[in-house]
């Protein structure tokens, strides 16, 4: 067995005993990152929930549970990457999960939808998407640093995930626009380039 293996099996050895200390530093990050991007937006936008008078709570429904459930497997992906010597497979492949909830609402929307395209403030989508992506991504890279990740790209790709959702589930709340398309174009394609960002830039910031 060489240096890497004794070392990753010394680690798994180790992290019950570390996962008291551990645990708490890696999730302050991401609920002080979470906290203040829904705060920020909070504050600065107005007209809560836009659409609720015209098409109910749907609207909500799709894009709270597609981006909440992804705000949470990423987070439990990260965790789990960042112990050593476990399997982590299956937890990388539970990202998926939202994906197809997503489908299941977009897909329909994209083929029969008659819905203006882009619709209003998409520029706002951008910019908040924009912003708080990279926040939310920094605190996910913070937080896994205080674990001991060994496959770094699957990290930085979970981290990725997670900054996208946690702007996607902050600003949502007071986005006007609706349908499949507009759903892509401005939730999807930017948490993926976010993914794709934390991807690459995994090895070089979680590297220990």
């Amino acid at each position: 067995m060489g240096r890497t293996e004794d070392l990753i099996t010394r680690l798994a050895s180790e992290g019950a005993a570390r996962q008291g200390t551990a645990t708490p530093h890696f999730a302050l990050p991401l609920l002080l990152a979470t906290i203040l991007c829904i705060g920020a937006t909070a504050l600065v936008l107005e007209d809560a929930f836009p659409t609720y008078h015209l098409r109910g709570w749907m609207p909500m429904v799709v894009k709270w549970g597609f981006s909440v459930s992804l705000l949470l497997l990423a987070a439990l992906a990260l965790h789990v990457l960042g112990r050593p010597g476990r399997p982590s497979g299956w937890a990388v492949a539970s990202l998926l999960l939202p994906f197809a909830y997503a489908a299941f609402f977009v897909l329909p929307a994209l083929l029969f939808g008659d819905l203006p395209f882009p619709g209003e403030q998409w520029e706002r989508c951008l910019i908040a998407m924009g912003i708080m992506s990279p926040i939310g991504f920094g605190s996910a890279v913070m937080a896994t640093r205080w674990l001991a990740p060994t496959d770094t790209s699957r990290a930085g790709l979970a981290a990725g995930f997670f900054g996208g959702a946690m702007a996607m589930t902050a600003y949502a709340p007071f986005c006007p626009g609706e349908g499949g398309l507009y759903f892509v174009s401005f939730y999807l394609v930017p948490i993926l380039t976010m993914a794709g960002i934390g991807w690459l830039l995994g090895p070089r910031l979680l590297r220990w």
